[in-house]
């Protein structure tokens, strides 16, 4: 992904939480993880994002 789609994508991705609210917003985080994650090879891939997602998330 270019610098130039991944800014196109955090702004959507912000526009998108603002318009669900913020009690909504764990919501829309997990269904959109879920989703993401289904694409994945396999689950390997996927739970490998899980503890990445987790760790940044810790710092």
């Amino acid at each position: 992904m270019s610098e130039n789609e991944l800014e196109q994508t955090y702004t959507a991705l912000a526009e998108c939480i603002g318009r669900v609210g913020e009690n909504k917003t764990p919501l829309l985080l997990a269904t959109l993880a879920l989703d993401l994650l289904s694409q994945q090879e396999n689950a390997k891939a996927a739970l490998a994002h899980i503890v990445q997602a987790e760790r940044l998330a810790s710092i």
